[in-house]
């Protein structure tokens, strides 16, 4: 699957052999009283200050403002360039600008007020998603492409780095320019509401469009929307752009970001990495991330449910158990407790017309709610919430490869708490089970 989609299983890949060994080894040094210094400060945060834990969702758009439909493997959300007019009954979301925000504002509606959510990972640079969120107050935790990485990391003087997979002659800090102010071909800034042209030319919406006030569209790192950068998704020894991602790449992608974050004022918005479990163990040192990189975004799921294809040898109270355990015996223990949070975790269901749906769906339920009763209890160290994977099931009515044995490969699986209907990519949301969990720890966590 391409870095268009948000592919959360083909990058996963988590051997949990190799897991339980990590954390065998991780209890018996910790049994052994083994402590590591936390070297990096942990000013770098977010400074949305300490709080009894918090938890936060990861957000699906290709299952809910795509009208792909699943005639491709790979739904796409929508995302046209601003300055597109609308054509067609109904215009399509993705070259109708107000359909597409009219979609992502009553989605991301719905999820604050029936869910009670005030923080989402957002997987790739979406400005309508920002759009609704900044409207709603709801904070973002925003991810790149993976190809972003080799394209920061690249010298200013190059011109062969890609954008979303497209072809870019901006590289380096100029990339950096690119994906925080805007960019047309090699023009940066660019205000997204002026037309980009030729088909040549790369369109890069710009996470803060230089100039305003807070609070104007287009200023989300500036107004507060966006918390923090996440660099790709599990992107350590993956390919992007013909070039195979190592740690050294990481880290020199992350002192460009930080360089040019720094030159704009926003100091205090974090660089994160997502790893897949039991990466941390050669990733981190000393109990801190690496080079570039303020916070580590675990990504622990419980056997084998994240597999390809998976399987469910534990209930729902045993899954949420082992994700606590392994995220505390590998990914706190190597990369450090205030440097670490969950950046996903949740239950499969697997295929609907599976006869074992129901107590599967049961199963999800019993894990959220766990999930939330022991975030909730405890004080998040890193500042961050815990995030909950997904807030919508990514997969056709027929079966995927995650969520169905032998189903086709399509698809990120069965995590949500919602589904839409018929399972399309666009449409009315079902809930699964019922009631619908709030996910607010309080009444003043909204």
């Amino acid at each position: 699957m391409t870095d268009l989609f948000r592919c959360c299983y083909s990058c996963r890949k988590i051997f949990y052999g190799i897991a339980a060994r990590l954390f065998m080894a991780a209890l018996s040094a910790a049994i052994a009283g083994a402590t590591a210094a936390n070297a990096q400060s942990s000013s770098s945060g977010p400074r949305l200050g300490a709080r009894a834990g918090w938890i936060g969702i990861d957000y699906t758009p290709e299952a809910r403002c795509s009208d792909n439909n699943w005639s491709t493997a790979t739904p796409v959300a929508c995302n046209p360039q601003l300055s597109f007019a609308c054509t067609g009954n109904p215009p399509p979301l993705s070259t109708c600008p107000a359909s597409c925000q009219t979609c992502y504002n009553n989605d991301l509606g719905n999820l604050e007020t029936q869910l009670k959510i005030s923080a989402i990972t957002v997987y790739q640079p979406n400005y309508y998603i920002l759009t609704a969120a900044q409207q709603l107050n709801i904070i973002v935790m925003q991810g790149l492409f993976n190809d972003a990485i080799p394209s920061l990391a690249a010298p200013d003087s190059a011109t062969n780095c890609s954008y979303a997979g497209s072809p870019i002659a901006l590289c380096g800090s100029k990339y950096a320019g690119a994906i925080l102010d805007g960019a047309c071909g090699t023009t940066t800034p660019w205000n997204p509401a002026t037309f980009c042209e030729g088909a040549s030319n790369a369109y890069v919406e710009p996470l803060n469009y230089p100039g305003g006030q807070a609070r104007t569209p287009g200023q989300f790192i500036k107004d507060g929307t966006i918390i923090a950068i996440q660099l790709g998704n599990e992107p350590l020894n993956t390919m992007a752009n013909g070039q195979t991602i190592t740690l050294a790449m990481i880290s020199q992608a992350a002192a460009t970001l930080r360089k040019a974050l720094d030159a704009r004022g926003f100091t205090n918005i974090p660089i994160v990495l997502s790893l897949v479990l039991g990466q941390e163990q050669t990733v981190c040192a000393n109990a801190s991330p690496p080079v570039g990189i303020n916070f580590i975004a675990s990504h622990p799921y419980c056997n084998y449910v994240a597999s390809v294809p998976p399987s469910w040898p534990y209930n729902g109270g045993q899954c949420w158990q082992q994700v606590q355990m392994l995220f505390s015996s590998i990914s706190q223990y190597y990369c450090g407790a205030t440097h670490t949070f969950i950046g996903e975790t949740g239950y499969n269901t697997g295929c609907p017309s599976d006869p074992n749906n129901a107590t599967r769906v049961s199963n999800e339920q019993i894990f959220i709610n766990d999930l939330k009763s022991s975030t909730c209890g405890q004080t998040s160290q890193s500042d961050f919430p815990t995030f909950l994977f997904a807030y919508s099931d990514v997969c056709p009515a027929g079966g995927c490869a995650p969520g169905c044995s032998g189903g086709p490969i399509e698809g990120n699986g069965y995590f949500g708490i919602f589904h839409t209907q018929s399972y399309l990519t666009e449409g009315a949301l079902v809930p699964k089970f019922s009631p619908i969990p709030s996910l607010a720890c309080s009444a003043s966590s909204r």
